[in-house]
C-alpha cells in the first residue's frame, strides 16, 4: 500500500453538464435534470452532494461548464459542506467525461498530495445510497494501489439503454477483474447478459488516484490532457472557482471510457445493488417514484378519473386527466407534454426541434432562477411584457437589456431597490415606481436584509404592436 494510510479522505468529483433533452419540459438547457427535484425535495446534484459528504469524504470538486455555473450557485445555497465548500471547475467549451476528468485531477494534485478520486454523475438516482458508500469504502485499497474502481449496478432487468461490464471470477478483496465491456446490447443479448449473472451495467462511476488517471491519460488520451494541461495553465482562479482557458476547447470531446477504461489494464469492478437509475426519461420516473393503487404517479394538483399506470404532473395549475393509460403529462408554467410512456424516449425530438427553431422554451422555464434571485415572466402580449423580479436580501441582480422595448417601467412591491443603468439611477421602495425611458440592462440592489420584488414592464414601439401567432408543427 505503499505506506499510505488508507482511511484518507476520498475527494468526489461530480460531473454537472448535460442537458436531459428526454425530460424536457422539466429539463432545459440552461437548467436540466440534475438541477429539478425529480425524485425528492431536493434537485438530483444537492442529493449527490450529499450522499458523498460523511465522513469518508473530503472536499468535492465540481465540473461544470459556463452555461451551468450560475445554476451551480443556486443549488449550493444553504448547504453545509464539513470538508469544506466546493471547489468549482468551469469549462469554457462543452465537452465529453475524459477532458473534464482530467482537469479534476490535475487542480486536485495542485491542493493535495495525490487524492484518492470518486468521479459520479450528478444526475443520478440512487434509493440505497449507504450500499454504495459501503462499496466505494471497500475499494479504497484497490485504488491506493494503483488501481482503477468501476462501479457496476446489479441489474434487475435486460436493459437496453445501458453499456454492461463483465467481471472475472476471482476477486481482490470485494473487487473483480474487469474482462470485458459491452456495449448497448439488443434486447436478447441484454437477456442473456442479465442471466449470465457476471454482468452489471455501466454507471460511469469511477474511483482512482488523481495520479492514476494522469499516468493512463499520458499513455492513451496524450492530446487530451496537453490541451487540458495548457487550460489549467492560462486558468482564471477567483472565489473558489478554477475557470479553464480556452485551450480547453481544443481537447477532444471523448468520454472517459473510450479514452481511458477500454483499453487500461489497471481495472477492478464492484458490483453493488443500490436502487440505482440513471433516471433518463419519464418511464423511469414513473418506474422509481411512488405509485398509488392504480400504478399512478401523480405530482402537484392532479385530478384523475378511469387513469391507470401513468405519470402525471402539475406546476402551477390543476391537471386532470380522463379515461387515458399509459401517458405522460407534464405541465409546467410555460410548457405542457401528453405523450405515451412507451414513447417517453421520443421526447428529446420535440426538445431537439424546440433548440433548432430558437424557441424559448427550450433553454429556460419561465422561473429564471439566479443565486442572488429570480425572474419570472407573467404576462407577455402585442404591448410587450411583464416579469415579477425577486432580489434576495443584501443582494444584486442583473437583468439583460431588452433591445426592442421602447420603455420599460417599473413598480416595487416588497423591499427597497436601488436600479441602475447606463444612463441613470434610483432608489425606489415598496409602492414606488419609475418609468425607465430606454432598454439598456439593468442592476437591481437590494438594500434590505429581507427579499425584495418588483414588476417590470417593458413596452414595444407602437409601431411594432402585432399578435404572431405561431405555425402548428408536427414533430417526426
Amino acid at each position: 500500500m505503499h505506506g499510505v494510510n488508507k482511511n484518507i479522505p476520498i475527494r468526489p468529483v461530480i460531473l454537472c453538464g448535460g442537458s436531459g433533452t428526454r425530460l424536457w419540459p422539466l429539463s432545459r438547457r440552461f437548467e436540466p435534470k440534475q438541477f429539478q427535484k425529480l425524485v425528492g425535495d431536493r434537485s438530483l446534484f444537492q442529493e449527490t452532494l450529499e450522499r458523498f459528504s460523511g465522513a469518508s469524504f473530503g472536499r468535492p470538486v465540481i465540473l461544470t461548464n459556463r452555461d451551468h455555473e450560475e445554476r451551480v450557485q443556486v443549488d449550493l445555497e444553504g448547504l453545509d459542506f464539513g470538508a469544506g465548500s466546493p471547489r468549482i471547475v468551469v469549462e469554457p467549451a462543452i465537452r465529453s467525461t475524459a477532458p473534464a476528468i482530467a482537469a479534476a485531477a490535475l487542480v486536485m494534485l495542485e491542493e493535495d498530495a495525490d487524492p484518492v478520486i470518486l468521479v459520479a454523475p450528478s444526475d443520478h438516482s440512487v434509493g440505497k445510497p449507504g450500499l454504495l458508500v459501503s462499496a466505494v469504502e471497500a475499494g479504497l485499497a484497490f485504488a491506493l494501489d494503483g488501481g482503477i474502481v468501476l462501479f457496476g449496478i446489479t441489474p434487475t432487468a435486460p436493459e437496453t439503454g445501458f453499456g454492461y461490464i463483465r467481471s472475472g471470477s476471482t476477486r481482490i478483496g470485494a473487487v473483480h477483474p474487469v474482462e470485458a465491456f459491452v456495449e448497448k446490447p439488443d434486447i436478447e443479448h441484454a437477456r442473456a447478459l442479465v442471466e449470465d449473472g457476471r454482468h452489471s451495467w455501466n454507471s460511469g462511476m469511477f474511483m482512482f488516484r488523481a495520479s492514476t488517471i494522469v499516468a493512463e491519460m499520458e499513455i492513451h488520451a496524450p492530446a487530451v490532457l496537453a490541451a487540458v494541461r495548457e487550460a489549467l495553465l492560462t486558468a482564471g482562479r477567483e472565489n473558489g472557482a478554477v475557470r479553464l482557458g480556452e485551450a480547453f476547447a481544443r481537447a477532444e470531446s471523448v468520454s472517459i471510457d473510450n479514452a481511458v477504461m477500454e483499453k487500461s489494464s489497471r481495472l477492478g469492478v464492484i458490483p453493488v445493488a443500490p436502487a440505482w437509475d440513471d433516471l433518463g426519461s419519464f418511464e423511469a420516473l414513473w418506474r422509481t417514484s411512488v405509485q398509488d393503487r392504480d400504478e399512478n404517479v401523480v405530482m402537484g394538483e392532479v385530478m384523475l378519473a378511469g387513469v391507470r399506470r401513468s405519470y402525471v404532473r402539475a406546476g402551477r395549475r390543476v391537471v386532470a386527466v380522463v379515461g387515458l393509460s399509459n401517458v405522460v403529462v407534464v405541465e409546467t408554467e410555460d410548457a405542457v407534454l401528453v405523450a405515451s410512456r412507451a414513447l417517453s424516449q421520443d421526447v428529446k425530438l420535440i426538445a431537439q426541434r424546440l433548440t433548432t427553431e430558437g424557441h424559448a422554451a427550450a433553454d429556460r422555464h419561465a422561473l429564471d432562477v439566479r443565486a442572488c434571485g429570480s425572474s419570472r415572466v407573467v404576462d407577455t402580449g402585442d404591448y410587450g411584457s411583464v416579469a415579477r423580479i425577486s432580489v434576495g436580501a443584501g443582494r444584486v441582480l442583473d437583468i439583460a437589456g431588452d433591445g426592442e422595448a421602447e420603455a420599460r417601467h417599473i413598480l416595487v412591491l416588497e423591499g427597497n431597490v436601488a436600479i441602475r443603468s447606463g444612463t441613470g439611477k434610483a432608489v425606489l421602495s415598496a409602492g414606488q415606481s419609475f418609468a425607465w425611458p430606454n432598454a439598456e440592462p439593468l442592476t437591481f440592489a437590494n438594500l434590505d436584509d429581507a427579499e425584495a420584488s418588483l414588476l417590470v414592464c417593458s413596452f414595444l414601439p407602437r409601431t411594432s404592436r402585432e399578435i404572431h401567432y405561431p405555425a402548428r408543427r408536427n414533430v417526426s
